[in-house]
């Protein structure tokens, strides 16, 4: 639900916070004194197209911030955070838009910057708002199918279709891609088989090419390492004036005797041996170096021409060795399935019929299932039109067959003749106002258990309306405001009557400019709101029967 809207230096607004309840709320108050700048500035956050216009005379940038305190998100709201990697904070989630002098925008949602397209998709399932402005979920004929098949309970049945033709789309897929022009796919095939025999002739194996580098060094630097090692090697153990391992023995003897002498000297024996004993192992590896290393200019040739092939090789198929030989998996795999081609096109024709068929079947099972249940929604929302002043009224929903997708077959889109004797029209050619807006009061009142988003605002709702029309509107808001929150503008007192919370705004002169205030009003405050809206003025008769409206036999 939207828990507060704060809004600065928007049009006639200087700086006003509305902290909405949940149920029903209304605002009211005198023809221009700035109900339509609050919807207008929180269709702003909900991502409309920004105006220059829209900021206060003088103000260096117009601000809105909604707050939405959410729980657990619907499956579409969820899918657009994911999407764009927004994250609720206990449950709670604030959008937020800027508008500076010059036209320019930014939005926020969750405190991070994203673009308006993204804050528009989370708002479109956050809040439907209705009446002159576009929020208007229920205009899409994308939205009216999943609302009907919401009312139908056939989510499960679409989930079906939609898996079915998912796994039918993927099949074709596969078809196109085996059924490219026969010569481009030769062509490329055969290339593929050239760079397979130039992979496998080189006859790589992982690992080898850091072995080749090490064997490379140790030739390179044979003559410096033989003269190295033999001289290390005739320090520890053959130089005339005394190796290391000689004293290193002498010095162990030594030790020895002290140790007879006195115990506190057997430690120092046993790590004098230990030294003596890796010093020999030292010398001795040192030794096998002096045998064994030789220079040989052929091996070293032979070893830098196979680093140089090893070279070309991951310039062309991979970073290492191992990533050529990956690919050289992939161009063998895919050379295979070329030489298997007619194999696999008959498979693959032979699955796609099959799905074809399971998937024509389940869409035309869930088109029984929408088409049944359309004429139930066809009466129910007549029904609804009438108890709201629009007697007369056909609501029909038109079904088109159109090529199998993800959602069936059906092309469906609400019908309405708002007056007796209209041709019926699409839903979103339906004139704006107040008719519009109790056209969807009465949609949202027949969809409630189907509409997962929480948030209704209805402005102008009460156009045309008055007497026994406005308490049925009055009722059925109520009655709506069960299941989601309500918002709406009226200058009905019936209708704000019925509300839980009820905002007054108003205008007034401050230091010479206009300024648009909102307060939360209660007790006698609401009962003097009523009375004026009931005739213009504030008298005892008005007073009187603006008590009994609030009185709970009168709702």
């Amino acid at each position: 639900m939207l828990e507060s809207l704060h809004i600065q230096n928007y049009a006639l607004i200087d700086d006003i916070e509305l902290e909405f309840g949940p149920g029903f709320n209304v605002l009211t108050g005198e023809t221009g004194a700035g109900k339509s700048i609050i919807v207008g500035a929180l269709n702003l956050v909900l991502g409309a197209r920004a105006s220059a216009e829209g900021v206060r005379d003088g103000a260096d940038r117009a601000r809105v911030d909604a707050v939405f305190r959410i729980g657990t998100p619907a499956r579409d709201l969820a899918a657009a955070l994911q999407e764009s990697d927004i994250a609720l904070d206990d449950g709670v989630l604030i959008l937020s838009r800027v508008v500076t002098p010059d036209g320019r925008s930014r939005a926020y949602a969750g405190g991070a910057p994203v673009p308006l397209a993204v804050l528009a998709a989370i708002g479109d399932e956050l809040v439907d708002l209705h009446g002159q402005h576009e929020h208007q979920s229920l205009l899409k004929p994308a939205r009216q199918l999943d609302l009907l098949d919401g009312f139908a309970g056939a989510e499960r049945a679409a989930g079906a279709v939609a898996e079915a033709v998912s796994a039918l789309r993927d099949v074709e897929r596969d078809l196109a891609a085996l059924e490219v022009d026969d010569r481009e796919r030769a062509r490329r095939v055969e290339f593929l088989q050239h760079e397979v025999r130039e992979i496998l002739t080189a006859g790589l194996q992982p690992g080898e090419e850091e072995e080749s580098r090490e064997r490379r060094d140790l030739l390179t630097h044979a003559e410096r390492i033989f003269e190295l090692s033999s001289h290390a090697y005739a320090t520890l153990h053959e130089r005339d004036e005394g190796a290391v391992v000689d004293a290193l023995a002498a010095a162990v003897g030594d030790v020895e005797e002290l140790a007879r002498i006195n115990s506190r000297f057997v430690p120092l024996v046993e790590r004098l041996s230990e030294a003596r004993d890796k010093i020999e192992d030292v010398a001795a590896e040192l030794r096998e170096f002096t045998t064994e290393i030789e220079f040989d200019p052929q091996e070293l040739e032979g070893i830098n021409a196979r680093l140089t092939l090893i070279s070309a090789l991951k310039r062309k198929y991979g970073e290492s060795i191992d990533a050529v030989l990956a690919y050289c998996e992939r161009a063998s795999a895919e050379v295979a399935a070329f030489e298997h081609r007619d194999e696999c096109l008959a498979q693959l024709r032979r699955r796609h019929g099959v799905l074809l068929e399971e998937a024509r079947c389940l869409a035309g099972i869930l088109s029984e299932q929408r088409k049944k249940a359309a004429r139930t929604l066809d009466k129910q929302i007549a029904a609804a039109l009438a108890e709201l002043g629009m007697k007369g009224g056909q609501f029909e929903t038109r079904f088109e067959r159109g090529e199998l997708c993800s959602t069936g077959t059906d092309r469906v889109e609400f019908l309405l003749a708002a007056n007796p004797g209209e041709p019926l029209k699409a839903l979103r050619h339906v004139a704006s106002g107040g008719e519009i807006s109790r056209v969807m009061l009465a949609l949202k009142s027949v969809f409630a258990n189907a509409d997962t988003i929480p948030t209704l605002i209805f402005d102008e709702i009460d156009a045309g309306v008055g007497g026994a029309v406005a308490t049925k509107v009055a009722a059925k808001l109520s009655e709506l405001a069960a299941s989601h929150q309500t918002i709406c503008i009226s200058h009905l007192p019936q209708i704000a009557a019925a509300a839980e919370t009820h905002f007054h705004v108003a205008k007034a002169t401050q230091k010479k400019r206009t300024v648009t205030s909102v307060a939360r009003i209660a007790d006698e405050d609401r009962v003097r709101e009523l009375a004026r809206l009931l005739d213009g003025s504030v008298s005892a008769v008005s007073l009187e029967h603006a008590r009994s409206l609030l009185s709970p036999e009168a709702k």
